[in-house]
């Protein structure tokens, strides 16, 4: 029986695979803003303020072991009443959009292959 080769090419996939995360959580969290500002039906657009406070607060980058960005709103104090009493519009936001993140990953991953 022949000698069998393994080309383990696992910590090349690790390196493209961190160098992508952060690109596909701040896709991620850029549709969660989309989706936020879109759908929030309980309650109504009136003054753009608590709309526009929501923002990517802080761009993913790479922390330790961890990959993290924040998204959310800022400056608007009464955001969290409407979050609270009006709907979850933030958590549904991120409950539709959360689900792409693999996709993101893997598209990320083929353009750093290139």
């Amino acid at each position: 029986m022949g000698k069998v080769r393994l080309n383990f090419k696992g910590k090349d996939v690790l390196k493209r695979m961190h160098r992508a995360a952060p690109r596909a959580i701040d896709s991620t969290m850029a549709e969660a803003v989309i989706e936020f500002k879109t759908h929030h039906p309980g309650w109504k657009n009136r003054t753009s303020n608590a709309e526009g406070s929501v923002t990517i607060t802080q761009p993913a980058k790479r922390q330790g072991n961890r990959t993290r960005g924040r998204w959310g709103s800022r400056g608007v104090n009464y955001m969290l009443i409407l979050e609270l009493k009006r709907g979850s519009a933030l958590r549904n936001a991120a409950d539709v959009k959360y689900k792409k993140l693999p996709m993101y990953l893997k598209r990320h991953m083929k353009m750093g292959a290139v």
